[in-house]
């Protein structure tokens, strides 16, 4: 039973949820203060971005089998849910107790972050609560990822919130005040686009099933070939805004570490193009796109440490 549920959780992917969190955490840091509330804070917003990972992928394989959209010819990973090891009923259960665990740390968090502050309280919950309701509704009700919306929400939900909201946290936490720092805005975007293009990769390789299913993603609606298109412009996105968000109040030799951390990312994006039409190894290509956003994401720790003690010691 708890294999079956580890595989409901899909294991890499909290490493992209947790790793984009961990990227706004240090900027609040950096902008902030690092102490024991702080870092209390931090591994709260950070276990929050985790429960919203892990309740996206369960209403995801929820609304899947619920319609049907899972066949035997799928290409990705089967799911429990698929095999019968989980049934729908534990699985509705499950996402219960995660939108309870994410309440629980995600309010905690809040309430560290603005104590005495109700205004920012109240729009930071009411954030949280929008984020739940959007994981819950990517394949369930109204199911916005069957009509391509999926690659918006990813970017405002795992991108902008997950880097700018930690840095408004952690700020406000050490007598900062709720101040958004530029280089926030365009990480969010960078680690928003980069984050997309995971969605992007699994969508590419089940174009095929999706079409029969009337799952319209962007990659169904675009095939194969400006599909690749598509992903490498999402890279460059991701490039240029984290350059951007560097250059802008950092080092800019600092880039060059930049540049190190995203070369894995960029070659599995260039693998990704080239092999566009083949859905087995587009399939096989998710987990390298997921640990490339992830090492991009541990790149901009590197540089927020380097510029903190060369700062501030």
């Amino acid at each position: 039973m708890l294999k079956d549920w580890l595989s409901e959780a899909r294991p890499r992917t909290l490493l992209l949820g947790g790793s984009n969190c961990a990227a706004g955490c240090a900027l609040g840091f950096y902008y902030g203060a690092f102490n024991l509330y702080t870092l209390t804070m931090a591994v709260l917003i950070v276990l929050t971005g985790v429960f919203l990972q892990i309740l996206s992928n369960f209403a995801n394989d929820y609304g899947d089998a619920f319609r049907g959209a899972d066949r035997d010819t799928r290409l990705g990973p089967i799911r429990a849910v698929m095999e019968g090891g989980i049934t729908l009923n534990d699985l509705r259960r499950g996402m219960a107790i995660v939108v309870l665990l994410a309440t629980l740390t995600g309010g905690l968090s809040v309430s560290m972050a603005f104590y005495g502050n109700l205004d920012a309280i109240a729009v930071f919950l009411f954030l949280g609560v929008v984020s739940i309701v959007a994981a819950l509704l990517y394949t369930m009700g109204v199911a916005y990822g069957y009509r391509g919306l999926g690659d918006v929400a990813v970017f405002l939900f795992f991108g902008l919130l997950a880097v700018m909201g930690p840095q408004l946290m952690l700020t406000s936490a050490a007598g900062g005040g709720v101040e958004l720092y530029p280089d926030a805005v365009a990480l969010g975007v960078s680690v928003g686009t980069s984050s997309v293009m995971v969605l992007h990769v699994a969508n590419m390789r089940d174009i095929a099933e999706d079409r029969l299913s009337g799952k319209h993603t962007i990659a169904s609606r675009l095939g194969a070939r400006l599909s690749s298109i598509y992903h490498a412009v999402l890279f460059a996105v991701t490039v240029l805004a984290s350059f951007a968000a560097c250059f802008m109040s950092h080092k800019g030799w600092e880039i060059a570490i930049l540049a190190v951390a995203l070369m894995p990312l960029m070659a599995s994006m260039l693998r990704v193009v080239k092999n566009a039409s083949d859905a087995r190894l587009i399939g096989a290509e998710l987990k390298f796109t997921v640990m490339g956003c992830a090492l991009h994401n541990i790149g901009w720790m590197v540089v927020l440490i380097i510029d903190f003690w060369y700062y501030f010691t």
